[in-house]
């Protein structure tokens, strides 16, 4: 598919982007066949994208004058922990989902979790905001579906704890952008010059932006944008399973009590997500690109297919943090029959791209692309060392009645005291 225009207008805005395989942006957008995926981009669509890519980038120059070095993400620049999980195909998953790596029902995968806020400033967790779930599951099997994303075969799901977005499409996204990168947050929303008021997408932005946890370990959290899996469009969400108990209480006056809190969570107990799909139903508003609708959860509800589960473990040593800094996720990292939908996610596919190489470039950070659970690519580990083993302390306490007492009354206490 020849896109000329676009090669121009990259030039025009002196785009030097190099990535990880050494192409510039121009040869990966030539590249890029989306009338091979059955979709058909026009050309304002695909300059929109140019835009966000640079518009994107002054994000986070802008960002970086407030929160120093190093170069961070244009949104999501706060992670609150990247975590060890395994990544479990339901074994009674439905034929019409065993596609992509939910193709062998009962297999289970190693996985990162990256939770964060989604701010592009970093600031204390205390604050209202949007947070952010990514998984990257490793170790999958198929043909990757973008193949200009470098690494080994890897599934991204990426999620906040939000249904829906505050920017419909690519058009509202480029121009939003263009505020953001002023710092200017709200003008996009409302102004007054030039006149702008857009009242339904403005409080999705409150609802954004107003959440407020405990632990990111207790929210639910949703893909907002749809993808197709096999013949089926679906949204996606992880929802916390069903008895977990959550008793440690934060300290909210602590500048990271999100990082704290799982940190004493995981110590010596582990945690647990059920990964859901929300298949799209004939004849329901759905609409595969308006981000900012909420597909009905009583029209079509939610339906496990997988679990995560998070062992008990340590995760905040600076060496992982770092690797937490220099991880990079992208919705188009998958495998088989699964296709990001919308004009969004095909933005995301370059928008995330570009982003990635540029603050690893300004960095001088090198892109980590795991395929398990060690932090060194270039050196072995056992991953069976990566968690917390808990052991009981033996003899175990011979306690079963905390009511029991000695029948000739010697003993004043229960034995359970």
């Amino acid at each position: 598919m020849k896109i000329s225009k676009i090669i121009i207008s990259l030039l025009a805005l002196n785009m030097s982007f190099v990535y990880a395989q050494g192409k510039s942006i121009e040869d990966l957008i030539n590249e890029i066949d989306f009338a091979k995926e059955g979709v058909t981009v026009s050309e304002q669509e695909k300059e929109a994208v140019i835009k966000s890519i640079k518009l994107a980038k002054q994000v986070s120059r802008a960002a970086e004058k407030i929160n120093g070095l190093p170069y961070r993400r244009d949104a999501h620049a706060k992670a609150t922990g990247c975590l060890r999980a395994e990544f479990s195909v339901n074994g009674d998953i439905h034929p019409r989902f065993q596609h992509s790596i939910f193709s062998e029902p009962g297999k289970t995968y190693l996985a990162w979790i990256r939770f964060s806020n989604g701010d592009m400033v970093v600031q204390s967790d205390k604050k209202p905001d949007a947070r952010g779930m990514a998984i990257k599951v490793m170790g999958v099997e198929g043909a990757k579906i973008a193949p200009e994303l470098a690494g080994p075969p890897v599934q991204d799901f990426i999620m906040t704890n939000t249904p829906a977005f505050f920017n419909r499409n690519i058009y509202d996204y480029v121009e939003d952008l263009h505020y953001l990168s002023k710092l200017q947050r709200t003008k996009w929303f409302i102004s007054l010059f030039p006149p702008r008021f857009h009242p339904r997408l403005l409080y999705r932005a409150v609802q954004t932006v107003s959440k407020k946890i405990d632990t990111p370990l207790d929210s639910q959290y949703f893909s907002m944008l749809p993808y197709q899996l096999g013949d089926t469009n679906v949204k996606f969400s992880t929802r916390v399973c069903e008895g977990m108990l959550f008793n440690e209480k934060p300290n909210k006056d602590d500048f990271d009590y999100l990082t704290d809190i799982m940190q004493e969570k995981l110590s010596t107990q582990g945690a647990c997500f059920d990964f859901m799909v929300q298949p799209k139903v004939a004849g329901a508003n759905m609409p595969l690109d308006n981000a900012a609708a909420i597909w009905s959860e009583k029209e079509s509800p939610f339906i496990p297919i997988a679990r995560l589960q998070i062992p008990p473990q340590n995760f905040t040593s600076e060496a992982q943090m770092q690797f937490c800094e220099n991880l990079s996720m992208n919705p188009w990292n998958g495998v088989g029959d699964w296709l990001p939908q919308g004009s969004l996610n095909r933005a995301r596919r370059l928008v995330y791209h570009a982003v990635s190489a540029f603050r690893h470039g300004k960095n001088q950070a090198k892109t980590v692309y795991p395929d398990d659970w060690c932090l060194n690519d270039s050196q072995a580990c056992d991953n069976a060392k990566m968690v917390n083993i808990s052991k009981s302390k033996w003899p175990l306490p011979r306690c079963f009645d905390s009511m029991f007492r000695p029948v000739d009354g010697k003993e004043e206490k229960s034995v359970c005291e």
